[in-house]
């Protein structure tokens, strides 16, 4: 049974934890401010839990705001991306389960765990849909973590080394 104030106590420090990392303008920002702070207090000693129900309520939210992401223009620009949008997902597939399946044989991590945490996309997607097998969640949410900030660090600084390297013109954000 879960306590009602173990419960608010959760919910306040994920609304502070979200507001501060959203506010600090780290990528994903609100969703690693409020697993930091909660991890944080769980670590400390204190006792945040949350009714299972409530992961289905945040997967059902997770749902509809991808489905907001479905546009008209968004359909429209189907036929322009189409063959382009099915090579990224074979090839960045294919590469994520060897990529997971030659993790999960060098350090041991259970296979379907290092499959999710090897998975490209979005962390919070993946994270949800890794609820859905019998796998250490928690390694998922921390692998996909680490891999979205050292993308957002690494991946940029890599376009801009195959920039100079292959004498391309790159595009500034912003300039």
């Amino acid at each position: 049974m879960v306590k009602i104030d173990r419960v608010v106590f959760t919910l306040a420090l994920t609304v502070v934890g979200g507001f501060i990392g959203h506010k600090s303008g780290i990528p994903a920002g609100a969703l690693l401010g409020s697993m930091i702070a909660v991890g944080t207090a769980s670590l400390a000693g204190a006792k945040p839990d949350m009714p299972e129900s409530y992961n289905i309520i945040a997967q059902i939210v997770l749902g509809g705001f991808l489905g907001l992401t479905v546009t008209r223009d968004a359909l429209a620009d189907i036929k322009t991306h189409l063959l382009a949008s099915l090579m990224v997902v074979v090839l960045l597939s294919i590469f994520g389960i060897l990529t997971g399946y030659v993790v999960s044989r060098l350090t041991g991590i259970e296979l379907y765990t290092s499959l999710f945490g090897s998975a490209p996309g979005g962390m919070h997607e993946i994270v949800a849909l890794s609820q859905a097998y019998e796998v250490d969640h928690s390694a998922v949410a921390v692998i996909q973590t680490i891999r979205r900030i050292l993308i957002v660090v690494i991946y940029p600084l890599l376009v801009m080394a195959v920039s100079k390297l292959t004498n391309i013109l790159y595009y500034r954000a912003g300039g």
